[in-house]
């Protein structure tokens, strides 16, 4: 439909509106079986006999409804009567709700059975089947596995834990410990999966390839991974991930870091648009025979199939899979095929044959995209359009050139669409589970779209040609070329400021926001007109200037000991300057500092070498600026390849050394270096830099020594040197260890508040109570982030100004909050 005027009135054509489309029930009854699902899944209890036979009886009399609801419906069409649909459809939705609930109660009752079987009977006695590719996890690799009973038959899945890696779909036996769910978030998560629990093996005892059909796939499957050498260089790990859905390179190579930065992990996770790249090449291959078009379309989806088999069989594949076969036989039935109503339909029916995928964050990611897209994607693309549409064309057709350039922005405006409504859609699962949004996530998808074409098409052609080395080796250079050419514009993207943000939000929160706002322009679909836009376009970006130059130059003179688990890492701010004294371990110093609304360090400090004060390092990287950072003099000869790297990504350029005496200046503060004196190598406790903290300013003074993984044995030596003295804030030594500190240092140091870093529920029993004892005995208030969570300090005219995240357990508000 074209609608006059909807370009803005500048003299040039109209522009056409897309309609708005239509929401199949079949959604509903989608959102209403996820939501059960996933909400017994968590919730419920493994269900008793009679609590099945009830809920039987309920599902089937909704279910004769609405059979009755429809019979009436038909005759009413032959009575050229209309019946009303919303009583059906409400109908439908409600069985499917307590489908989902039934089938999750089962669900649940299945993983319940095979925790109790494998926890009374010794792992040798199972069988079990790997699913999927084992993913390397520190010093040993971890991936599912499908338990076997004698007889062949599937009795549960686990989480497999092994030393050596386990080829995907290997049969085998093994000595082992079976360790069954608890009831914390992993926990909980694994059983919501249908996973039982942990199997760590200690030795295979029997190793063997599966028969049949999938044993040749899967066989078919290794040689090409073998033929891509997946290990050598970062474009064979991308071919791998992105032809074979071996991600288990690009995790080794770290290049799973720059996907998530920018926002294109899907690219690697085989879905849809490999299916219509492989489609696309089947199409032209069979569009030269004289099968019919049933027959060639029966022979695509068999490829498409052993394509998904071949690679893992993803939840993301096996859906866009079913969604093909949808299309397809409403093809062959002579029906149009509609996006989401085959897209529904075909998440429906995972949920339905297996609840557990309700829980499995990448089909919920798929589906939610998918949905988007089908719904929102031609709309924002079009609103892109009217936005970026030039004033006026060159002559009345336009130039050549101009043409072109006009045909590129229209393309581009409509990748650009469907990659904003898919981030956003998937904003309120992704938020919460990885506590990061990536900003450059529509330009890397524009960008990287067009090399990733290429490389799938030419690694499929190359996986094809595995069989004929001589055929296969030019194909295969070019797809490694291209996967190089993607990797290098990948990493720089990664590189670039701000790439990704980190931030945590309530998914509720997020969902409802959307809900309404993606109601609000489906009600009223507005026609975009430019003026419209550019205001709205101007106002966002005000928005976030404003906001941006609020956090890096309005910060409060303020130091952080931050909740990162085992592990230290403190934050100092005032102004426009911040300062952060060790990363802690990976994974959690970037939500910790978003949280603080930090997006800029001036510098780094990295006490020591010790992987609970320097891993998150590399969590850093495309989520913020940093200028330095800084190590003890000695250490630089020490620092690791992959920690130097990281330091590279995040800075630009190496570590810095400092030295004893130097001086670090963060706004009014001034962080001085009083140990070590000499050279050290960072690996040794003794080797953490200890930095004497100071501010004075408007009347407000505040002092504290940072000791990093310092002991007794280091504060004695600065105290005798004179370096350190009576003090307001002590950042106990090595997370409050036994050998901290002495009496008589606690007592010539006097602080009157004392942190303590450390995770809960540690294996070290960090801080110990002699610790605690010497501090509280010397008149020291005693806070640890286990108990209370991230301890702010803030300078005050009558001493430190103390505020915890949150109050200790089991006790009253703590007095210090409002000052000391």
């Amino acid at each position: 439909m074209a609608v006059p005027g909807a370009h803005g009135g500048t003299g040039q054509s109209d522009v056409r509106m897309p309609a708005r489309p239509s929401i199949p029930v079949t959604l509903w009854g989608l959102v209403a079986t996820v939501l059960a699902e996933h909400a017994v899944l968590r919730y419920g209890q493994p269900p008793s006999p009679g609590s099945l036979l009830v809920a039987a009886r309920v599902v089937a009399a909704i279910g004769a409804l609405a059979v009755i609801f429809a019979l009436l419906r038909m005759r009413g069409r032959g009575r050229r009567k209309r019946s009303p649909r919303v009583p059906i459809a409400i109908t439908l939705v409600f069985a499917a709700a307590l489908s989902g609930a039934l089938l999750g109660w089962l669900s649940l009752g299945r993983v319940a059975k095979a925790a109790r079987l494998l926890s009374a009977n010794p792992v040798s006695s199972w069988g079990l089947r790997v699913e999927g590719d084992m993913v390397g996890r520190g010093r040993g690799w971890r991936g599912r596995a499908s338990v076997l009973g004698t007889d062949g038959s599937e009795i549960g899945a686990v989480w497999l834990s092994s030393p050596t890696r386990l080829e995907h779909g290997s049969l085998i036996s093994c000595v082992g410990r079976f360790k069954a769910n608890g009831d914390d978030d992993w926990g909980t998560s694994s059983r919501m999966q249908g996973i039982a629990g942990t199997v760590s093996v200690v030795h295979v005892t029997s190793s063997r390839e599966v028969e049949g059909p999938l044993g040749a796939v899967l066989r078919a499957r290794r040689a090409v991974l073998a033929s891509f050498s997946p290990y050598e260089s970062d474009g064979a790990a991308v071919l791998a991930g992105s032809v074979c859905g071996d991600r288990a390179p690009l995790r080794s190579r770290g290049l799973d870091r720059a996907f998530s930065t920018c926002g294109v992990s899907h690219l690697v996770a085989v879905s849809g648009g490999h299916l219509a790249i492989l489609a696309g090449a089947l199409s032209l291959l069979l569009g030269r025979t004289r099968l019919r078009p049933a027959v060639r379309g029966s022979l695509a989806l068999g490829v498409v199939a052993l394509f998904v088999v071949f690679c893992g069989a993803p939840a993301s594949a096996v859906r866009a899979g079913i969604m093909s076969g949808v299309s397809f036989g409403g093809t062959v039935v002579g029906r149009r095929s509609h996006a989401l109503s085959s897209a529904c339909a075909a998440a429906l029916a995972m949920a339905l044959l297996d609840p557990c995928v309700s829980a499995q964050l990448g089909f919920l990611l798929s589906v939610a995209s998918v949905v988007g897209i089908c719904l929102f994607g031609g709309y924002a693309g079009h609103a892109l359009d009217v936005l970026t549409r030039p004033a006026r064309r060159c002559g009345r057709r336009g130039l050549p050139a101009a043409r072109l350039l006009g045909r590129v922005r229209a393309s581009s405006c409509d990748a650009l669409g469907v990659s904003v409504v898919a981030q956003l859609f998937t904003l309120p699962l992704t938020c919460p589970a990885f506590g990061e949004v990536s900003l450059v996530a529509p330009l890397a998808n524009l960008a990287l779209a067009p090399l990733f074409a290429g490389l799938v098409s030419l690694g499929l052609g190359a996986a094809a040609l595995t069989p004929l080395p001589a055929l296969q080796a030019p194909i295969l250079a070019a797809a490694k070329g291209v996967s190089q050419a993607f990797c290098a514009l990948l990493c720089a993207l990664a590189r670039l400021p701000f790439a990704c943000l980190a931030m945590e939000a309530s998914g509720a929160a997020l969902f409802a926001v959307l809900f309404a706002a993606c109601a609000a322009v489906y009600a009223a679909w507005p026609v975009p007109r430019r003026h419209h836009l550019a205001l709205a376009s101007l106002a966002l970006a005000g928005c976030a200037v404003v906001t941006l130059l609020c956090l890096r130059l309005l910060q409060p003179p303020r130091v952080c000991v931050l909740d990162v688990g085992q592990g230290d890492a403190i934050l100092v701010t005032d102004g426009a300057a911040a300062v952060l004294v060790d990363t802690g371990p990976d994974g959690s110093v970037a939500q910790a500092l978003a949280r603080q609304g930090i997006i800029h360090l001036d510098a780094i400090v990295l006490t020591h070498l010790h992987d609970d004060h320097v891993g998150g390092v590399d969590d850093l990287v495309g989520r913020l600026g940093c200028e330095r950072v800084l190590v003890a003099r000695g250490v630089a000869d020490h620092v690791s390849d992959g920690l130097s790297e990281s330091t590279r990504r995040l800075t630009g350029h190496g570590v810095e050394e400092i030295s004893y005496g130097d001086t670090i200046v963060a706004g009014s503060f001034a962080l001085r270096v009083v140990s070590p004196v000499g050279d050290v190598a960072g690996d040794e406790n003794a080797d953490s830099v200890m930095l004497a903290l100071s501010y004075e300013r408007a009347g407000r003074k505040l002092t504290a020594l940072l000791t990093g993984d310092a002991e007794r044995d280091e504060a004695g030596a600065c105290l005798a040197r004179g370096d350190v003295g009576d003090i307001d804030v002590l950042k106990v030594g090595h997370h409050g260890s036994e050998v901290s500190v002495t009496a008589d240092e606690a007592a010539l140091l006097d602080p009157e508040v004392s942190v303590a870093s450390a995770g809960e529920a540690n294996r070290y029993g960090h801080p110990r109570e002699e610790c605690v004892g010497i501090l509280e005995g010397a008149g020291s208030v005693f806070l640890c982030t286990k108990d209370v969570g991230t301890v702010t300090v803030r300078p005050g005219a009558r001493g430190p100004v103390v505020s915890t995240e949150r109050s200790a357990p089991e006790a009253p508000p703590a007095p210090w909050a409002s000052g000391l």
